[in-house]
């Protein structure tokens, strides 16, 4: 019993390990006198986040292959979408209607992939299921 303690404690510590060390980056970088707040307030949602899904699933199991086969789809779903809206930039781009430099254009993708995957994944959380109907 004490060892699967232990193994719980060092699983929960892996977890937080992220966001420590986010909050210890924004401490260095405060103190060469650069404005890294926002990396501290990461961190500390972090590990926030960490410890509110762990009172949130108590005794339940973290994974099972239902979750894992949700989370593959919605990765799969939000993979195409993101090569979709890169494809759409690029012949924005090469046609010129648009005139975007790489950064935002790297910034939207960035923004396409987060979104659709956390969108796909809460859209196949709350059907139970990947397939259609």
């Amino acid at each position: 019993m004490l060892e699967l303690l232990n193994m719980m404690t060092k699983r929960l510590l892996m977890k937080m390990l992220p966001g420590a060390v986010l909050i210890i980056a924004a401490l260095a970088l405060s103190y060469q006198g650069y404005d890294a707040g926002f990396l501290a307030i990461a961190g500390a949602v972090a590990i926030g986040m960490v410890l509110f899904l762990r009172w949130k699933n108590r005794g339940e199991q973290e994974k099972d292959e239902r979750t894992e086969k949700l989370h593959a789809f919605s990765l799969a779903y939000s993979y195409l979408v993101s090569l979709i809206t890169a494809t759409a930039l690029f012949i924005a781009v090469y046609l010129e209607p648009a005139n975007l430099d790489a950064l935002t254009a790297l910034q939207i993708i960035i923004y396409v992939m987060t979104g659709s995957a956390i969108a796909f994944m809460l859209m196949m959380n709350r059907r139970a299921d990947v397939g259609g109907a």
